[in-house]
């Protein structure tokens, strides 16, 4: 069995990056119209969509080189140049985002997180008494049940700041080391969940933002981050300490939103008949 070097790796992924997007951009621009482009067709007309030169002409870009980068021959190509072609070719926002990333350049940065939809805060009031909230792929807080802010409703700093993200209320508000029996174990896997996420959100502005606050305002962030432990999100099992419950230990599992893949509903739940389970119905 041959083995490849990494170089080897990382220049045939460049090559199948490439061949991907000279193939979006022709599937793309036989998908357009010519009078969508502002074109109107000749009457021997027998391309489907637009001519390769047509979207040469209205990116700004050459022929020659439009070809090439059709045929995969091109590699470095600029933002401004994908931006354009994009507005050439009439992509939406998330075709937009997937020509992008076959170019290898970061997304623009994304919108504030979308609120929760109709179907998910349903999902939310459903699984009641038990625990449920919305995160992002940044940790943003976007929706939570009632029994979420009953659970926290304890604490001097509830109802959340604006602009909530659970990793940051987990190092900046002193009332979660009251609630987390095991705050450091917590604090620490949080910080390694984060930390699993980098390499899908380099060059997100909006990650980025969120892990350099924390290192500067928390010691304890910036030796978790650097030790750069980190762990995928499999279910367990979480213990909070509640001032009328006492200590109530909750298994707890992500369901990730189809709709939105940036958000993911979290969980927390008690077996049936069990004493967790009369202490969530406590808490309701």
């Amino acid at each position: 069995m041959t083995v490849l070097s990494a170089p080897a790796i990382e220049t045939r992924r460049a090559q199948t990056r490439r061949r991907e997007l000279g193939g979006f951009l022709r599937s793309r621009r036989h998908r357009l119209a010519p009078a969508d482009a502002g074109i109107v067709p000749g009457p021997r007309r027998r391309t489907p969509g637009l001519r390769r030169e047509e979207v040469a002409a209205v990116a700004g870009v050459s022929l020659t080189w439009y070809t090439w980068l059709e045929q995969g021959r091109v590699g470095g190509v600029s933002r401004q140049v994908l931006d354009s072609l994009a507005r050439a070719l009439r992509l939406g926002p998330d075709e937009h985002r997937h020509l992008l990333e076959l170019a290898g350049e970061p997304a623009a940065e994304p919108r504030a997180p979308a609120g929760a939809s109709r179907e998910v805060r349903d999902l939310l009031a459903m699984v009641e008494p038990n625990l449920a909230h919305v995160v992002t792929r940044c940790f943003d807080l976007v929706a939570w049940n009632a029994p979420v802010e009953a659970l926290f409703r304890g604490m001097p700093e509830w109802p959340v700041p604006d602009d909530p993200n659970v990793v940051r209320m987990m190092f900046d508000v002193p009332g979660m080391r009251a609630l987390y029996p095991d705050w450091e174990a917590e604090a620490r896997w949080l910080t390694a969940l984060l930390r699993n996420e980098a390499g899908r959100q380099a060059g997100n502005p909006r990650f980025q933002r969120l892990v350099d606050g924390l290192n500067a305002t928390s010691p304890e962030f910036r030796e978790y981050w650097s030790s750069h432990d980190l762990t995928p999100f499999t279910p367990s099992e979480r213990r909070f300490r509640h001032p009328v419950l006492g200590e109530v230990t909750l298994r707890y599992m992500k369901l990730n939103v189809e709709s939105d893949p940036d958000q993911s509903v979290i969980v927390h739940y008690a077996p049936p008949a069990s004493a967790a389970a009369a202490a969530l119905a406590r808490l309701r």
